[in-house]
């Protein structure tokens, strides 16, 4: 008898373990991205890029599974929106933003250019104000808010589903400019065989709303906790930095 109850006291005791561990550790959050390389790309099958490998690190150290996915932003931004569980990057903090996600970061800091065509027959280009530009776009990024602050219309923007889409346009010269950081057009052109000369920086358009992952409202407020503190304790020790080294030296 005196056996049987100690069984029964140890079984008790590890699904009362369990129970006030499995919450976290079973935990499983999915993430969506879209293709915008450095930051999150696919390769080889894979989703790779600065984003995506802090945030399985940040996920490992918080104990959680996480399963990356890389559609259009625009999908990505409407799944997350509505998806318990779901977490969306990289993501431009706005204010217009702030009451639709579940912050955690900042990842890293955001400032974005307006880039133009090199050509000998764009100086006129380069002497209009932005505001008289035809932008191309990745459809609902952050930047189109800037670009109306700005003074752009939005019937002068043309919206497409990737930041390399919209590099095309802008070489077929179906807009005049577009958005992007200084590391993410180097990273395009690179990837395109296209060298540096081939785009100009215009002007700075904004520095308003650093990178963070943006979680659905309905995601579990500890969950938010523990990533929140295993992306601190990632950049305390230097490992956000290197990931970031990793994918930006040498551009």
């Amino acid at each position: 008898m005196q056996v049987n109850h100690l069984s029964r006291h140890i079984a008790s005791a590890a699904l009362w373990a369990m129970a006030g561990m499995g919450g976290l550790q079973a935990q499983t959050l999915t993430g969506y991205t879209e293709q915008w390389p450095p930051y999150n790309f696919e390769e080889s099958g894979e989703v790779k890029g600065i984003a995506s490998d802090v945030l399985r690190a940040v996920c490992a150290d918080a104990k959680l599974t996480c399963k990356l996915n890389l559609v259009p932003w625009a999908r990505a931004y409407k799944i997350v929106s509505n998806l318990p569980d779901t977490v969306l990057f990289t993501t431009a903090r706005k204010a217009s933003r702030e009451k639709e996600f579940l912050w955690v970061g900042p990842l890293l800091p955001r400032s974005t250019w307006v880039y133009v065509k090199t050509a000998p027959d764009k100086g006129s280009v380069v002497n209009r104000e932005i505001s008289q530009l035809r932008f191309g776009i990745v459809r609902d990024e952050a930047a189109r808010q800037d670009l109306i602050q700005a003074g752009v219309p939005a019937s002068a923007m043309i919206e497409d589903s990737s930041n390399a889409a919209v590099l095309r346009l802008l070489l077929a010269d179906a807009v005049d400019a577009m958005v992007d950081t200084e590391v993410g057009m180097a990273w395009s052109l690179r990837s395109a065989n296209l060298p540096p000369g081939t785009i100009t920086r215009l002007s700075k358009l904004s520095e308003d709303g650093a990178y963070y992952f943006a979680l659905n409202l309905q995601t579990d407020p500890a969950v938010v906790q523990r990533l929140q503190a295993s992306l601190d304790k990632l950049r305390r020790s230097g490992r956000l930095d290197a990931i970031t080294r990793q994918y930006s030296s040498g551009l």
